[in-house]
């Protein structure tokens, strides 16, 4: 992995580390993933770019840790969590602990069930870039379906649609912000999937695919690459 392509938020340096912050037994656990499974997924895929992977259920104590004037960021955040009504949002330090990341300008993925959390908690949606919307967002029972490339991003030049074996989010809330770049069609119409977004200085793209390790098949995997190319893409400074 080029030095370079660890270097964000305008000139800030991250070391090579990607936290996963994966849902577990605690408060941001569910009944319904296999958090484990999935973020072990994603971590085999950042080590194949040279990256080092650290996975972690103490969601609010890693996030706490980057509170600290002397905390060293990682070169990327994934979301990786669930939402079954136990928390409002996070802890009161992991929130000052994540704002740090958004300061520095640390890309950040959000993944699947990330989406259905913290439904009273308007800065989550602000750094998301759009939500499950409970009693509006649903999805179409667990099992295949094709992934439909939005055109016009350039996480998918030349990047083809493909089969899925997931829970397709249908009906999710997207901001203005953001740029819808995978959708899928249920009830006669296209849906968002996958944006990207910003929020501070951090890249953010919010992937709603990944229900199980089905929902990492080869297509995927693919965009999954595609989309850290575009969260390790570095800004050019801004003006003072």
């Amino acid at each position: 992995m080029p030095v370079d392509a660890l270097v964000y938020g305008f000139g800030v340096v991250g070391t090579d580390e990607v936290v996963v912050l994966s849902g577990g037994a605690g408060r941001y656990g569910d009944p319904w993933h296999p958090f484990a499974a999935t973020s072990d997924a994603i971590a085999q895929v950042v080590s194949r770019r040279g990256l080092t992977p650290r996975i972690v259920t103490d969601v609010d104590r890693t996030l706490a840790g980057w509170s600290r004037e002397d905390a060293e960021y990682p070169g990327l955040l994934v979301v990786n969590i669930g939402w079954y009504g136990e928390a409002e949002a996070f802890a009161p330090d992991a929130e000052v602990g994540l704002e740090a990341l958004v300061d520095a300008g640390v890309p950040i993925l959000i993944v699947h069930s990330s989406l259905t959390a913290f439904p009273t908690w308007p800065r989550w949606e602000r750094i998301t870039g759009g939500r499950w919307v409970y009693d509006v967002t649903y999805h179409p029972d667990h099992g295949p379906g094709r992934a439909l490339v939005a055109a016009g991003h350039p996480i998918t030049v030349a990047f083809e649609d493909f089969d899925v074996v997931d829970e397709r989010y249908t009906r999710l809330r997207v901001g203005p912000g953001a740029q819808v770049f995978l959708e899928h069609e249920e009830a006669s119409e296209r849906h968002p999937l996958a944006w990207t977004h910003r929020t501070g200085r951090s890249r953010v793209v919010s992937d709603a695919l990944g229900h199980d390790i089905d929902g990492y098949g080869p297509g995927r995997l693919a965009l999954l690459d595609r989309e850290l190319d575009w969260l390790f893409a570095r800004d050019e400074p801004r003006g003072r």
